[in-house]
C-alpha cells in the first residue's frame, strides 16, 4: 500500500452508525455516517469491489467468496484493486489467499491454504467503518489493508524468543496507524504487533 504524507486515520466508536449501498458498475459504493471517538459525526464512503475484479483467484476460492456475498473493501488510498493477497501462509513454498471479504456491514479477514482451498479460516471481524482514514479532510473511506509480511518482518515482528520464520505471515494494518502481523506456525496462527501500518 502506498505511504501518504497527509492522512486522518481514526479509531471509531462503534456506537453509532448508518449505512447504505449504491451500484457503481461492478463496484458497490457503502455510504454511511458514524461517530468518531472524540464525538465528531462525519460521513463515509467506501468502495467494495467485486469478485471479478480479482481473476487470479482460484475457482475453489472465488465459490466459497460468492456463498458468503463477498465484496472487497479498498482503502481510501486504493489506485488499483487491493486486498487481496498470495503469499506462502501455511508453509514454505505453499500457494495460499488472504482476503478482506465485506458481507452485510462487517469486514472479516478470510485464509485460504492451497492444501484446502474451498476452507475459509476467519482470522479477524469487524465493522466496514471502525477504521476511516482520509487524504483530504472530511473525505473519509476505509483504512483497513492487508499485504504479505516477508519471513523476515514476521521474525522482528514475534520477536526475542520465537523461532525464526521460514514463511511468509499477512500484515494486517489500520492504514499508517497501526498494524500486526499474523502468522501460522505449529497449526495455529499467532499475532503479534509490527508498528505503524504500511
Amino acid at each position: 500500500m502506498r505511504k501518504t504524507g497527509t492522512i486522518l486515520a481514526l479509531l471509531l466508536l462503534p456506537l453509532w452508525r448508518t449505512a447504505a449501498l449504491a451500484q457503481e458498475g461492478g463496484e458497490q459504493i457503502e455510504t454511511g455516517h458514524t461517530q468518531l471517538a472524540d464525538g465528531r459525526e462525519v460521513a463515509y464512503r467506501i468502495r467494495l469491489m467485486p469478485l471479478d475484479a480479482y481473476p487470479q483467484l482460484p475457482p475453489a476460492v472465488v465459490k466459497t467468496l460468492e456463498q458468503r456475498e463477498c465484496m472487497v473493501p479498498q482503502t481510501y488510498e486504493a489506485r488499483q484493486p487491493e486486498n487481496v493477497i498470495q503469499g506462502s501462509f501455511e508453509k514454505q513454498g505453499s500457494s495460499d489467499w488472504a482476503v478482506l471479504c465485506s458481507a452485510g456491514g462487517n469486514t472479516t479477514l478470510l485464509v485460504f491454504f492451497g492444501s484446502h482451498p474451498g476452507v475459509a479460516m476467519a482470522l479477524r471481524r469487524q465493522s466496514d467503518a471502525l477504521w476511516l482514514g482520509s487524504e483530504l479532510v472530511g473525505q473519509y473511506g476505509s483504512a483497513w489493508g492487508i499485504s504479505v509480511a516477508p519471513a523476515s518482518q514476521v521474525t522482528a515482528a514475534m520477536g526475542k524468543g520465537s523461532p525464526l520464520a521460514d514463511h511468509s505471515g499477512i500484515t494486517d494494518a489500520n492504514v499508517e496507524r497501526s498494524s500486526t502481523v499474523h502468522y501460522f506456525h505449529d497449526g495455529k496462527w499467532a499475532v503479534a504487533a509490527s508498528g505503524a501500518g504500511s
